[in-house]
């Protein structure tokens, strides 16, 4: 079995005897923390629309979710949050390996959210 840890040494740069935080490791983290904010957002959404969010959910698998649970919105937030915890751990995994495949992965992905928080401010 394999876990995750994330510590904050990966986010220091030891050499020269000096704690400071590498500024590649800064970008990745706000990469993280977009992609974080922009589903908490969404999650805030669904549950500000409240018994109306079948009117607005566009995702079929959503709203497959929220149909299954007799319109309550519980199941499908709790299934985009599993995803999200997922997601950032995996990425966090990834950039233990290998920082140039995270920071393509974590583009694209900062780039999706990008455009779903455009949707979500204009729909």
């Amino acid at each position: 079995m394999c876990t995750t840890t994330i510590t904050t040494q990966t986010f220091v740069d030891r050499k020269g005897g000096s704690r400071q935080f590498r500024f590649e490791t800064l970008v990745f983290a706000a990469a993280m923390l977009f992609v974080g904010a922009v589903s908490v957002y969404d999650g805030y959404l669904v549950i500000r629309t409240g018994d109306e969010i079948t009117h607005f959910e566009k995702n079929p698998v959503g709203l497959f979710l929220i149909e299954h649970n007799h319109g309550d919105p519980t199941v499908f937030l709790l299934a985009k949050a599993a995803g999200t915890i997922v997601v950032l751990t995996a990425l966090t995994a990834i950039y233990r390996r290998s920082h140039r495949i995270a920071f393509s992965v974590a583009s694209a992905l900062m780039l999706f959210q990008a455009g779903l928080l455009v949707f979500l401010s204009r729909a």
